[in-house]
Formats: structure tokens, sequence, C-alpha cells
């Protein structure tokens, strides 16, 4: 809870400007190493419940933010190359097997690895300078990126939002499982819901 109280003690001194530079550093391989990027937007989100933001403000700064960081970690990758990752890496003691896999993985698979990168705690900064250090066409790079950041955004916001209460139970999941399998349950269920409201005969507010 230290980390949670640290970090939205600073959404209340510094709002929407915290959150977009904190989102953006994190995406930047180099900085993104110290920032706590599993909390972040959930704590956003948290906050957001308390009525200190505004929910809806959250995701698009918090989009915006991880957006303009996953370019500049493309473009470090692009004009460093695959060494320039690798000085990075060493320099922050991060595990050189779990970037060499993410790099097999990319050669073989480079959209979907920038897409699911973004639910990868403690690489998904380098994923995208993987994808300029291997060329990836910046259009194909963009929408992955971008398809990525939104719903990785939205996801963590809403659980922070209507979970945050339970946030040791809900870092303890993340730290288990990962990201992706939370995020995809909560994203199911909100569809279901949706498409429920949705059907014909289904009662309306």
């Amino acid at each position: 809870m230290a980390v949670l109280e640290t970090v939205q003690s600073l959404f209340i001194s510094y709002g929407y400007y915290f959150l977009f530079f904190a989102t953006a550093l994190e995406n930047i391989p180099v900085i993104g190493a110290f920032m706590p990027g599993e909390v972040i937007v959930v704590a956003a989100g948290f906050t957001a419940a308390s009525g200190e933001l505004e929910l809806s403000k959250v995701i698009l700064i918090a989009t915006g933010g991880a957006f303009i960081g996953s370019n500049i970690s493309y473009l470090m990758g692009r004009w460093g190359g695959r060494a320039l990752i690798e000085r990075i890496a060493k320099r922050l003691r991060m595990d050189g097997d779990r970037l060499d896999a993410a790099d097999r993985y990319f050669s073989n698979h480079g959209p979907i690895t920038v897409f699911v990168g973004r639910y990868m705690s403690g690489i998904k900064a380098f994923i995208p300078a993987l994808a300029g250090a291997h060329h990836m066409p910046f259009g194909r790079f963009l929408v992955f990126s971008s398809l990525g950041i939104i719903t990785w955004t939205i996801a963590a916001s809403l659980l922070g939002f209507y979970f945050g209460q339970n946030w040791g139970a809900l870092m303890r999941v993340f730290k288990a499982v990962g990201w992706l399998i939370p995020a995809v349950i909560l994203l199911g269920a909100l569809a279901l819901v949706y498409f429920r409201r949705r059907r014909p005969g289904s009662k309306r507010d």
C-alpha cells in the first residue's frame, strides 16, 4: 500500500501532468526500468474512483503518454540497433535470457509481439525498441502498438477504478499471472455486459 499511497499523493499534487509524464517515461527503456509501471495507471483509476481524477481523462492522458513513450523507444531501436538495446539491458542488469527470448519471438511474430508486449511486465519498454531494431515498418508498428496501448490502458484504469479497494490482492494476482489474464477477463466481462444490453428485448434505462 505504500507505493499506492505515494503515487496517489503525486496524483493529488500534480494531477494529469504526473500521469502523462509517468506513462511516457515508463515506456522508454532507460528510464522505464525505474518507474513503477505496473502501478501508475491502476493507481490513477483508483484515484479516479475517489473523485480526485476523472476516469475518461485518465484513460485519454495515459494513452497519450504511453503512445509518445513507445514511439521514442521505437526510434531508439531504429537508430541504435540491437547493440544499443543490449548495452542498456546490461547496464540495468536486466535478464538477458528474457530479452533474447523476446527478440527470438519478435523475429517470428513481430506484430503480435508489439501488441502482447504491452502486457509484459519488466520488458514492455524494450519491445518497441526491438521493433525499431528489426526495422519493422513504422505504420505497422503504430497500428499494433496503439491497439496494445489502448486495450491495456482501458483495462488497467478500470481495474483500478473498480477493484482498487482490494489493492493487495490485485497486485498479488498480477505478480502471479501477469497483466494479460486479468485484463482479458475484465474486458471480456465488460463486452458481455455491453452486448447483453444491446440484445433486442433487453431492458433499457
